[in-house]
């Protein structure tokens, strides 16, 4: 039967499918700020069974950076290009997430064990969703156009980089600090920004028209 960590592993990888595939980009945008909020009720009672108060402040810290302001960086980015949703992708919109996804969770179920040996949560589910989600950023990179979907992709890469982090290495007395050091927050805001520039200068967040710069 699955216990309470389990159950919001396997929520964290659902909504990085949602993440990855919904058109709407404030939807996408509201999809990615519930899985970060998942992430830090994971986060909330890994420090409660464990007794690791660095997580419990790395949790109050995500909450605020991760589940607050970047979504509101985002709508806000997504309502002063004035866009709704993005292009098609590389694949298309149906297939590219049953690739991202099929080919996510094997990696993740080829590797946990791996982690399993140096974790020191002997959990199996939680393990496999921070490689799977971590993979889903990847793909995301190399499947979605959009910029504003990178931006996002990024951001659930650096959920799963976390949510490892939290698994292997919770009592380290750095990781609180290592937490927020390695927030999206600085990255999110570059990067918006650079999204302000392309799409003024092509009139489309679709970065593969970037190749009109090569000659």
């Amino acid at each position: 039967m699955f216990d309470l960590l389990s159950i919001l592993s396997i929520a964290i990888i659902i909504t990085s499918l949602g993440v990855f595939s919904i058109r709407n980009y404030k939807i996408s945008i509201y999809t990615y700020a519930v899985q970060t909020f998942i992430l830090v009720v994971l986060f909330a009672v890994l420090a409660n069974r464990f007794d690791a108060g660095e997580l419990g402040t790395w949790a109050v810290v995500a909450f605020f950076t991760k589940v607050v302001f970047i979504p509101i960086l985002l709508l806000k980015l997504v309502e002063k290009l004035k866009v709704k949703s993005e292009d098609e992708p590389v694949a298309g919109f149906f297939i590219s997430p049953i690739i991202a996804m099929g080919f996510s969770l094997a990696i993740g179920m080829a590797i946990y064990p791996i982690y399993l040996e140096f974790s020191l949560i002997k959990a199996a589910i939680p393990l496999m969703a921070s490689i799977t989600v971590f993979m889903m950023g990847i793909f995301g990179f190399i499947l979605r156009n959009s910029a504003i979907k990178q931006i996002l992709a990024y951001c659930m890469f650096e959920n799963g980089v976390h949510l490892s982090l939290a698994l292997m290495a919770y009592n380290s007395p750095e990781i609180a600090e290592l937490g927020i050091l390695t927030d999206a927050i600085f990255a999110v805001v570059i990067m918006s920004i650079l999204a302000q520039r392309f799409f003024k200068y092509f009139g489309s967040l679709d970065v593969s028209k970037a190749n009109e710069l090569k000659g």
